[in-house]
C-alpha cells in the first residue's frame, strides 16, 4: 500500500486520535484499537463546512456512519492545535483521489436536511402561534394570513442566517476555498 497522504485529527477531548491515510485505491482509519479500509469506490458523499473556524468535512461510506474529519486536535479542556495547513492538503488529496475512483457526491455548506427540519418547524410553530392568538381572540388579523405571514418571516429569517454556508454541490476538482482553511 503506497501512502499518498496521512492526516491525525482529534474532534474533542473524549474522542481518541484517529489517523486518516490515503492510498492509491482507498482510504483507512485508524484509531488506538480499530483499524477500517475503506475503497474510495464506496464513498458516497463528501460534505465540507465551515463553522466558527472549525472547518470540518463529512465522508459518508456506503453502509457505515459517517466519517467527520475536522482541522482540529484537542489537547486539553483549554487547549487545541489548529492543524489548518495539513487539513487543506488532506481535502485535496481526498479530492484528488476521489475525482477518478468513486462516485461520490460532493457539497458544501450546512445539512441540507437540518435546514428544512428546521423550517418546517418554523412554519408550524407559526402556525400554532397564530391560531393560538386567533383562539385567545388577540390576533390583529385573520389567523390564516397571520400564519402565511409568519411562516415566511421565519423561513426568510432561516434562510439568511445560513446564506454563506448554504447547501450547494461543486465538482471535486473545483473545491470551494471557502471551506478551506488558509486559502
Amino acid at each position: 500500500m503506497k501512502i499518498s497522504e496521512e492526516y491525525t485529527y482529534k474532534n474533542s477531548l473524549s474522542e481518541k486520535p484517529q489517523t486518516v491515510i490515503l492510498s492509491d485505491y482507498s482510504i483507512t482509519i485508524k484509531s488506538e484499537s480499530n483499524e477500517k479500509v475503506i475503497p474510495y469506490a464506496n464513498i458516497l458523499s463528501v460534505r465540507l463546512s465551515k463553522r466558527k473556524g472549525i472547518y470540518s468535512a463529512v465522508i459518508q461510506p456506503d453502509g457505515q456512519g459517517p466519517i467527520i474529519v475536522t482541522n482540529q486536535f484537542y489537547l486539553s479542556s483549554h487547549e487545541r492545535e489548529d492543524r489548518s495547513y495539513q487539513y487543506a492538503t488532506f481535502i485535496r488529496v481526498l479530492h484528488f483521489h476521489l475525482r477518478e475512483k468513486s462516485v461520490a457526491m460532493f457539497t458544501c455548506g450546512n445539512n441540507l436536511g437540518n435546514l428544512l427540519i428546521g423550517a418546517c418547524v418554523a412554519v408550524v410553530l407559526a402556525f400554532i402561534m397564530s391560531f393560538g392568538l386567533d383562539l385567545l381572540n388577540i390576533s390583529p388579523i385573520n389567523s390564516n394570513v397571520l400564519a402565511v405571514m409568519l411562516s415566511v418571516l421565519s423561513v426568510s429569517l432561516i434562510v439568511v442566517a445560513n446564506w454563506k454556508n448554504f447547501p450547494n454541490i461543486y465538482r471535486p476538482e473545483n473545491i470551494p476555498l471557502q471551506f478551506l482553511p488558509g486559502v
